[in-house]
């Protein structure tokens, strides 16, 4: 029996409901007996994670609030069972290891086809691991400049919150006019900062405008 001919709950979680509405029509045609669920963030994800215990989940990397890959983390932790297939903008080589070490099933980046996120779906309900043509591509290359990883984390690593503080630093504000203009205590900014530190493995603040600016965060 192949997986097109299995009742699978399925769980589509991205913020964009466009996006939603795109890949739920991708599985309609793919897996024409499965039970389609969505959600728009972490929190709802989570929730109804915990009703309806879905076969698979297709999550996007940048959610807003606790971004994909630290809930992709916690849904493995909850069950090893449920099989998360990641996507994302970008083929992001450090984000894409990341989501392998968690131990999602794939991972297929926007720019691919409908046809490509179909295939990644059959594969990851048949027990295989899928990596689209951009992500291989994109861990070649990083193989090839003589390291196992980039030297620093895609911002997928970062939060919502933390790349919105992320470009404000970048932009040279400092604690206190990030804490005004965002409406939160000097205190949370410093958490966020040092959280930010942690994840990308800088030290100063001249190190997080060049990676802002690297990573099109930010232009000068």
């Amino acid at each position: 029996m192949s997986p097109a001919d299995k009742v699978w709950r399925v769980l589509v979680v991205d913020d964009h409901p466009l996006m939603r509405d795109g890949l739920r029509a991708v599985l309609r045609r793919a897996l024409p007996l499965a039970a389609l669920d969505e959600a728009g963030s972490s929190a709802e994800a989570k929730g109804k994670i915990a009703i309806h215990r879905p076969h698979l989940i297709l999550l996007d990397v940048n959610l807003p609030g606790v971004n994909g890959l630290d809930l992709a983390r916690q849904i493995r932790a909850a069950d090893r069972n449920t099989k998360v297939l990641m996507v994302a903008g970008e083929a992001d080589p450090w984000t894409i290891r990341e989501a392998l070490a968690i131990g999602a099933c794939g991972f297929v980046a926007k720019t691919h086809s409908a046809e490509c996120l179909a295939r990644a779906v059959q594969a990851v309900l048949d027990e295989q691991v899928f990596l689209c043509e951009a992500s291989q591509a994109a861990l070649q290359q990083a193989g090839g400049h003589g390291s196992s990883m980039p030297e620093l984390p895609g911002p997928a690593i970062l939060s919502s919150r933390e790349r919105e503080v992320l470009r404000y630093l970048g932009h040279g504000e400092s604690t206190k006019s990030i804490a005004k203009l965002l409406q939160i205590s000097p205190k949370t900014i410093e958490t966020h900062r040092q959280h930010i530190h942690r994840k990308l493995g800088t030290n100063n603040v001249a190190a997080l405008a060049r990676y802002a600016i690297r990573h099109g965060l930010i232009t000068l």
